[in-house]
């Protein structure tokens, strides 16, 4: 191991004393390069490309259809064939790549808390980021209990906001100190104003200089589309020049399998984009003079509502979940959870206050490099640093 000097952004001045050697593993469902992966795909890539950055060897796992090993911004991708479907495709994911481990200081899980079972000889620092915590099976008292051993094998449980901790400790019956928030980050140099990409992107819509708002994420009860589409109702009665556009897919992992509320977005007036690919989610965010999250529930983050504020664009959101600690009073309104009148409201006043949208554009992107993914990774070095002391302290005792 060699030592390197702590970058001046990090608040703790031990917390990269050390190069360490970090394996990612996460979900099986998507490989990691996915061109419409989800939060946790693409937390895995930027974190791992942050860390590299500062220094760690990383290792990340993807689910795929053959096996090869490659490089991706630093970090080594080692792709493992997995022929299973559905559970039985995650075991089978989760044993191949323990089992593939040559040598680790830190072994991080993204939202797959079985992996400490299979891991339990690891000599390294075991890690669980998540963002969700009723796992399949939870409602069954024999997996319940088998995720609940899990979880106290963990030597950090990080969850991607403070609500998404208390949420999780208390469904699982955990002290609140057994987890650490680590929020979810943002590549601010992907995500940014950019004039151009909006010019651009407004013309391939037809959107000309109408005022948009603009919702990105799944199309579904959970996410607030009925309520989305009742405010929107609402507001074009009184202005009709407002375009609301969607993108997002009606399920999970991309599919695209439409809904009732996917067929009622364009009879609504609205513009409906489905799954976008990575590469246009800048431009996307871009076009927007709003964006909307009408979330009614079990919204743990808000990687949407980052994204904007990345881009420079002011928030609509409920008061919800993760959502007050993503956004702030200067770069976002709120509204009571499922009430779609407030919404209407809300949305309106700010489309006719230009002068405010842009105060609250430039406090949406200072707000939004606050969660840039050098900073995260600064951030888990300083819990590695930590935990790592705790097992030494313990070593010692023994």
């Amino acid at each position: 191991m060699r030592t390197f000097p702590c970058p001046a952004r990090c608040s703790s001045a031990r917390a990269n004393e050390y190069t360490v050697h970090i394996v990612h593993i996460g979900p099986s469902q998507l490989p990691l390069r996915h061109a419409r992966g989800g939060a946790i795909e693409r937390r895995m890539l930027e974190l791992g490309a942050a860390q590299v950055s500062r220094g760690h060897q990383v290792t990340v796992y993807s689910a795929e259809l053959q096996k090869s090993v490659t490089q991706f911004r630093g970090m080594e991708v080692r792709a493992l064939a997995c022929r299973h479907m559905g559970l039985a495709r995650r075991w089978e994911f989760l044993f191949r790549a323990i089992r593939d481990l040559d040598s680790a200081d830190v072994l991080h899980f993204h939202s797959v808390p079985e992996g400490a079972l299979l891991a339990w000889n690891f000599p390294g620092l075991k890690a669980l980021s998540y963002d969700y915590f009723q796992w399949r099976g939870t409602q069954l008292p024999i997996l319940r209990w088998m995720y609940r051993q899990a979880l106290q094998k963990f030597d950090a449980l990080l969850p991607v906001s403070d609500f998404c901790r208390s949420e999780s400790m208390r469904y699982w019956g955990l002290p609140l100190e057994c987890a650490r928030v680590l929020y979810n980050g943002v590549n601010v140099e992907q995500f940014q104003p950019d004039l151009e990409a909006r010019q651009r992107m407004r013309m391939e819509l037809g959107l000309g200089a109408r005022l948009v708002v603009l919702y990105v994420g799944r199309v579904c009860h959970q996410k607030g589309t009925d309520l989305l589409l009742d405010a929107y109702a609402k507001l074009r009665r009184r202005m009709p020049e407002v375009m609301l556009v969607v993108a997002g897919p009606a399920e999970r992992f991309a599919r695209q399998i439409g809904n009732s509320f996917t067929e009622e977005i364009p009879r609504a007036g609205g513009i409906y984009l489905g799954a976008v690919e990575e590469t246009t989610l800048g431009a996307l965010f871009n076009t927007c003079d709003i964006f909307v999250m009408p979330t009614r529930q079990h919204e743990m983050f808000g990687m949407a509502a980052l994204e904007a504020q990345a881009c420079g664009k002011p928030v609509v959101c409920s008061r919800h979940g993760g959502l007050p600690e993503v956004v702030t009073e200067q770069s976002a309104r709120f509204f009571p959870t499922g009430d779609s009148g407030a919404l209407a409201t809300e949305l309106e006043s700010l489309l006719r206050s230009s002068e405010e949208r842009q105060r609250m554009s430039i406090a949406a992107r200072a707000n939004a490099e606050k969660f840039s993914w050098q900073q995260v990774a600064c951030d888990l070095d300083n819990i590695y640093a930590e935990k790592r002391e705790v097992r030494l302290s313990w070593a010692v005792a023994k």
